[in-house]
């Protein structure tokens, strides 16, 4: 008997978790609904994506969420933005001091007056 892979146990894990609530794939709308069908009805990753024309990592997302609401299990927002992205809001857009300290990008502060100079 050959050993699953890791994507077919990690598939066949998050299956198991979303038929813990068989009412799940009902309370789904559109694309959710039907990503989470398809798995049911024993598609692979790969097929579901290329016949919803997304990323197979949108699919691991989809089913990894829905496992989630199937056992109770919080959702937690993913992050989307990713280092070097400018995410705060404000003057500095999210370039200033940062949890470290600054990262030395400030420019020097401005001197009104300058010092008289002597001859």
């Amino acid at each position: 008997m050959t050993e699953m892979n890791r994507p077919e146990r990690q598939m066949e894990q998050l299956l198991n978790q979303i038929r813990q609530d068989p009412s799940l794939p009902g309370r789904l709308t559109g694309q959710e609904r039907e990503i989470v069908r398809q798995a049911l009805d024993g598609q692979s990753v790969h097929e579901i994506a290329q016949d919803q024309r997304i990323p197979e990592s949108e699919v691991w997302r989809e089913l990894g969420e829905a496992a989630r609401l199937a056992t109770g299990e919080a959702v937690e927002p993913a992050e989307t933005a990713g280092l070097g992205s400018d995410t705060d809001p404000g003057v500095t857009g999210g370039y200033g001091d940062t949890a470290f300290g600054g990262i030395g990008n400030e420019p020097p502060i401005p001197t009104p007056e300058e010092p008289d100079e002597e001859p």
